[in-house]
């Protein structure tokens, strides 16, 4: 027993010198008979074989193996885990293999309501495809007119219809009936002229006089015109664009506003000088004082002929209507 003192012993001898030891102090503290015919065991010493005496032995037993195989730093952790030193000396020695996992805790309590997320903008995605052509929408409303305006004569008066601006009023002219040259339309020529570079007297030119009415067989008219001279006078209006003359009616197409009606009026058919025709005011008017017969250009009523121009409608030797109408 003596040679096991050392503290360098082997860890494996140690252990199995533990265990012999217990097993052979059990073995050997009490003596048993074994009885050839009844079997039965007898107690030699019952008196050294009591209980106080069995573990006063083991708590001498304890004590030394405690002083023998105490650990050293070099000695392996099994070793201080098997003797269970860390459970008496409340040192700190390494942990041992873990346990089973435990039963589940209980929930725990809500916690506070967190704050409420802002939002933020993204950066903006890519530029989409051009999509298709819409329908045609519903037709618009009707835009105001224009306004450029447009002009006309008022012949055989000197104002304009309301809604008009006068331009300007004056005198109807136009060459001599009985000339061959010269022009061949009809003139409004203002009340006061303004004169340039001129040379008084006759030059051998083209001439212009003013227009007298020729209604002595027939007066179409309110007044008594004949061999009066005839005055005119220019409109403008600027809400509209564009002008017609209607002949042989007093009325306008659908659409156009009439500006005057009247009487289509020219040239006499059997003198050298051809004119124009034109639309003159049923409610003529005269330069006043301008009664006598000079002549000049010539203003007769205008009368349908049949033949080429169908009678009915149009009737043989009727002095035709007219309308000036604008839009």
């Amino acid at each position: 027993m003596k040679c096991l003192t050392s503290t360098n012993v082997p860890l494996y001898f140690l252990l199995a010198f533990f265990v012999c030891s217990v097993f052979l102090y059990f073995l050997g503290a009490a003596e048993t008979t074994r009885s050839l015919g009844g079997g039965q065991r007898v107690l030699k010493d019952n008196k050294t074989m009591g209980m106080p005496h069995i573990l006063k032995r083991l708590k001498s037993l304890e004590d030394k193996m405690e002083a023998l195989l105490k650990p050293g730093s070099h000695d392996s952790w099994i070793l201080a885990y098997l003797l269970g030193l860390h459970g008496r000396s409340n040192k700190q020695s390494l942990m041992g293999p873990p346990g089973p996992p435990g039963p589940p805790g209980k929930p725990g309590q809500v916690g506070p309501k967190g704050e409420e997320g802002k939002s933020v903008a993204g950066s903006p995605g890519p530029k989409g495809e051009r999509g298709r052509v819409g329908r045609p929408g519903a037709k618009g409303d009707t835009g105001q007119p224009g306004k450029s305006g447009v002009k006309y004569v008022r012949w055989g008066r000197t104002t304009c219809r309301s809604g008009s601006q006068i331009v300007y009023k004056g005198l109807i002219g136009g060459d001599r009936y009985s000339h061959q040259g010269g022009g061949v339309n009809y003139l409004c020529l203002p009340s006061s002229p303004k004169y340039d570079k001129y040379k008084d007297g006759w030059q051998n030119a083209g001439y212009v006089y003013g227009t007298e009415y020729e209604v002595r067989p027939f007066n179409p008219f309110k007044k008594s015109l004949h061999n009066h001279d005839a005055p005119c006078v220019v409109c403008f209006v600027k809400s509209r664009g564009s002008m017609l003359m209607m002949p042989a009616r007093n009325d306008c197409p659908s659409g156009w506003t009439e500006e005057y009606h009247g009487y289509l009026m020219t040239e006499k058919h059997g003198y050298k000088k051809q004119r124009d025709y034109i639309c003159v005011d049923e409610d003529a008017e005269a330069r006043p004082g301008s009664a006598a017969n000079k002549d000049g250009a010539l203003l007769y009523p205008v009368e349908g002929v049949c033949g080429s121009l169908p009678c009915h409608p149009y009737v043989d030797g009727r002095e035709l209507t007219c309308a000036v109408c604008t839009k």
